[in-house]
């Protein structure tokens, strides 16, 4: 062993002949003590005596180990760095040495000790000799180290999750640890984010109502808290987070923080509204067949009947009108999907002008009334004496009452009470109610009613789920907004659109003239369409008008008809075969510089009918076209024509 850097310790002949003296007492009064290993020590470190306890937790006998020294006990890294012989010079320097650490027995096993050695001094006063009491700790030793792994492990668990922010706060609500998880959900990096204020993770409306302080409060009160809302990234982004607040106290209950476990939700809730819209997409997809096939079934039925009984034409009579009513079903049907994917497109395209509000309601109960008289309502119309107009697209503003009207008529059962109530809230705002007293909404559904494909209420599942969504997205073209009230289910409903009221400025001042009648003397017309029964039911129709009418079932043929026909107004078709009718009809306008021209197209988008324009054609008709329609474009471009004065 290398030599001590500490000077020898040294004594009198009169202290050493007293510590002999004290020897005779000590093994008198300790010797038998087993639950502590007590000893005396030379001022060198020689062992003097040792009591059982001794022998029991080293595994010397007092022979084996009397008259060496005590650093016998100790490890070689101890040795090294001459811990013997420091708390030797620690004890006579300041009287007492007190230390814990791992010692040695015999057989080489080490114990977790707690050691105390204590200066002797002889009566002089000088100090003599010591005494060196050593306790076995083991088993606390062992269980705190245990626990300390235990924590150690928690740790780096902790540390190492990244789908949850997992942190502490001190009592006031500063973080006071980070975990990888929440490193990866709120990108602050440990040393940007400890000692914050936690609140730091909430948005300004969150924090303007102290909702951090809140649900600590919460937590202290309850034993936990539990949130879900939105919660702010280090970048200013949002998350939607579950959270779980917990205080932790400590043995005597004092508060000593909070744990903080964060979940984002985003994904998860992305996943459950695509879930959610491909349940909506599967249910609309199986109305959308049942609805289709609803009117198709009376139609095929009539033309059977027509095609056998074509000499009863009061029955022919009968079926047209049952055919045409069915018919009406399935362009409405239709024109709802066209509408639904104008929305989910974003073309819906308004042409606004000054409206009369009275003129548009009684143009969308002219719509409804047959529902309602059908199911016995009662109807009340509440509206300003003085005119109320607004400046909106005419025929959306009457799609949009139309529906309302429509759902109120549909889902109240029969004898119900419906009203329409119009007023001026304020000088900015037009308010229209739609009132009834049918089955309700419950307040569950009442926040997704406006969603596409939503058949929220609890009545008929009738209808695409399409309606309120256009009804929406209509208010709100037109600078307004729709809202529902239901007290729940069986207890009504109540629908109010707000649109701006008219500003005068606005006011249209343009005249709109009515369409004038025309006569049909030796006005010509050609049809031109690939769908033979669509151009045959047309010219049918034309001819019954009064017009003389020539057919073409290509754009070729249409050209070479015209040649010959010389048409003043010409139908085309546009996806006809050999020539489409966009060349057909650049053909036409080149040879007859003065020839109406008229689209007709499944399709009519704003892209569409630019396109048509482009070609030559004076208007765009969307199929199927209504005999009234028909009629305003003969009404309209058959009048210009000198001929037919």
């Amino acid at each position: 062993m290398e030599s001590s850097p500490h000077a020898p310790l040294t004594r009198s002949e009169e202290a050493v002949n007293w510590l002999k003296e004290q020897r005779g007492h000590f093994d008198h009064l300790v010797a038998t003590v087993e639950d502590y290993a007590i000893f005396m020590l030379g001022l060198d470190g020689t062992i003097l005596d040792w009591n059982a306890g001794a022998a029991r937790l080293n595994g010397y006998t007092a022979a084996e180990i009397v008259g060496d020294h005590f650093s016998r006990f100790y490890s070689q890294e101890d040795l090294s760095r001459h811990l013997p012989e420091l708390e030797l010079v620690t004890a006579f320097e300041k009287g007492k040495f007190t230390d814990e650490g791992w010692r040695f027995r015999k057989d080489g096993s080490r114990f977790w000790a707690a050691v105390t050695i204590t200066a002797i001094r002889a009566a002089n006063g000088e100090i003599a000799g010591f005494l060196k009491i050593t306790r076995d700790l083991t088993e606390r030793k062992l269980a705190e180290e245990s626990l300390r792994e235990s924590e150690e492990r928690f740790r780096l668990l902790i540390e190492s999750v990244q789908d949850y922010a997992i942190f502490m706060l001190d009592p006031e609500g500063h973080v006071v640890t980070w975990n990888n998880g929440a490193h990866r959900i709120k990108q602050y990096e440990d040393h940007e984010i400890i000692g914050s204020h936690f609140s730091v993770f909430y948005p300004l409306e969150d924090r303007s109502i102290n909702l951090p302080g809140a649900l600590l409060l919460d937590a202290l009160r309850d034993g936990r808290v539990e949130d879900e809302g939105w919660r702010v990234r280090k970048d200013g982004t949002r998350f939607l987070a579950n959270v779980i607040i917990t205080p932790l106290y400590s043995e005597k209950r004092e508060l000593r923080g909070f744990t903080k476990i964060t979940r984002d939700l985003t994904d998860q809730r992305q996943i459950e509204q695509l879930r959610e819209s491909g349940r909506r997409k599967d249910a609309f997809l199986a109305t959308l067949a049942h609805e289709l096939r609803n009117p198709l079934a009376p139609i095929l039925n009539a033309v059977d009947l027509i095609a056998n009984n074509q000499d009863n034409r009061e029955l022919v009579r009968e079926l047209g009108e049952i055919m045409k009513t069915q018919v009406g079903q399935m362009t409405h049907l239709i024109d709802d999907l066209l509408d639904m994917a104008r929305i989910t497109s974003g073309k819906i395209n308004l042409r606004k002008s000054v409206v009369g509000l009275a003129e548009v309601i009684e143009t969308a109960l002219q719509a409804v009334r047959p529902a309602i008289v059908q199911r016995h309502h009662e109807f009340v119309l509440e509206i300003p004496s003085r005119p109320v107009e607004v400046h909106a697209d005419p025929h959306r503003l009457t799609q949009l009452i139309t529906n309302l009207l429509s759902n109120a008529a549909k889902y109240t059962p029969e004898h119900g009470k419906l009203t329409l109530v119009v007023e001026q809230d304020d000088p900015e705002h037009v308010s229209i109610r739609v009132k009834d007293n049918g089955i309700g909404i419950p307040l569950v559904l009442q926040s997704s009613i406006f969603e596409l494909f939503d058949q929220g209420t609890s009545g008929s599942a009738d209808g695409l789920g399409i309606g309120l969504t256009l009804v929406k997205t209509l208010a709100e073209l037109h600078g307004g907004t729709i809202s529902v009230f239901s007290e729940g289910e069986g207890l009504g409903s109540e629908f109010t659109l707000r649109l701006p009221a008219l500003d005068r400025s606005e006011r249209d001042s343009t005249a709109f003239a009515e369409p004038v009648p025309a006569s049909s003397h030796a006005f010509r017309i050609l049809v031109a369409d690939d769908s033979r029964n669509a151009a045959d039911i047309l010219a049918m129709f034309l001819r019954m008008e009064g017009y003389e009418v020539a057919i073409a079932y290509d754009g070729e043929e249409a050209i070479q008809k015209a040649g010959i026909f010389s048409p003043k107004l010409a139908f085309l078709d546009l996806g006809m075969p050999r020539i489409n009718g966009l060349e057909a009809a650049r053909a036409l306008r080149q040879r007859f510089p003065d020839i109406v021209l008229i689209a007709l197209s499944g399709w009519g988008e704003e892209a569409d009918r630019r396109r048509t324009a482009e070609a030559g054609f004076d208007l765009h008709l969307v199929k199927p076209s209504k005999p009234e329609d028909i009629r305003e474009v003969l009404a309209r471009f058959a009048a210009k024509d000198p001929a037919c004065t």
